[in-house]
């Protein structure tokens, strides 16, 4: 190793550390050589996109001296603080490419071990199916055969499945709720839709899968209704509870809040909801709603609770 020179060119490279690989080492190197190269232009009287020759060298303007001088300052940078620099910064990358190597090599195994969960979990919820199913088929057996004892000619398999079937239906549906006489427009977002009339009865609930129900048809001008799904059924009761106030809020007198119901259902309430009009035709000067299924009628300064 050279020992320690001075000069103004040297003075460039200030406090740095010998070899130390970061951003202001690199830069003040790089300032200390380019201190020496501006000088060495400058006396050879060379342009700076002009590349220095052994012939501009050989000028008779340039000592021996200054040349001696330029050839020390840069060996002295080079061996003192590139070489150095140069050597770290392989062991910075080589430790880098360790640390990369390293890691992709965790992340495969942690790959490795989530699949391996996976695959855990699917096999999990297959046996619980597996055993699901053979329990159901066992009770459904015995739940047969007791039938058949008692009452035969009355009960079939066909029977007991749709009787299964509706009761799944009817589950999956207490999530969901339909609102007749929203506007249908080209483009809608069903969700803002939804909040709005659902903000109309102080309600704001998270709403999942809006739709509308129903083919759009070019004959009907009337709006299709919408169905959306709620968390669980305690919500849609509570929703279904208040959508009786919607009609007390202006523009919304023709909009209707409503569980999500079977054909049968509808065909039932449709009738209810035909013999609902005909009484507020017929009545106008009493409140009339539908309850349990039924008609309520109320005088208007009663404090009933429909």
């Amino acid at each position: 190793m050279m020992p320690a020179l001075q000069n103004e060119h040297v003075h460039q490279l200030g406090d740095v550390t010998k070899g130390d690989f970061s951003m202001l080492t690199v830069s003040q190197v790089i300032t200390a050589s380019d201190s020496v190269l501006r000088e060495m232009y400058k006396e050879l009287n060379l342009d700076s996109s002009d590349v220095l020759r052994q012939c501009h060298l050989n000028k008779r303007s340039v000592t021996k001296e200054k040349l001696a001088e330029w050839l020390e300052t840069i060996c002295y940078i080079l061996d003192s603080y590139s070489v150095p620099l140069l050597k770290n910064a392989v062991s910075a990358i080589d430790r880098s490419t360790k640390r990369i190597d390293n890691l992709q090599k965790d992340k495969i195994n942690d790959q490795k071990e989530i699949i391996q969960l996976k695959d855990k979990v699917i096999a999990k919820k297959s046996d619980d199916l597996k055993e699901v199913k053979s329990t159901v088929q066992t009770e459904m057996k015995s739940f047969s055969s007791i039938v058949k004892k008692v009452c035969p000619a009355t009960i079939t398999k066909k029977t007991i499945e749709a009787a299964v079937k509706s009761v799944c239906d009817k589950e999956d549906r207490s999530k969901n709720v339909i609102i007749y006489g929203i506007e249908e427009t080209s483009g809608e977002v069903l969700g803002d839709k939804v909040g709005k009339v659902l903000e109309e009865i102080d309600e704001k609930p998270v709403v999942r899968d809006c739709v509308r129900v129903g083919v759009k048809s070019s004959a009907d001008t009337r709006p299709r209704p919408v169905k959306f799904s709620l968390s669980n059924s305690d919500h849609v009761a509570q929703i279904l509870r208040s959508a009786k106030r919607l009609h007390t809020k202006e523009g919304y007198k023709a909009v209707y809040i409503c569980p999500d119901r079977t054909v049968q259902e509808r065909k039932s309430y449709k009738v209810l909801l035909d013999q609902l009009k005909e009484k507020r035709k017929s009545e106008p000067n009493r409140t009339h709603y539908i309850k349990n299924n039924r008609i309520v009628s109320s005088d208007m300064n009663s404090n009933s609770s429909g």
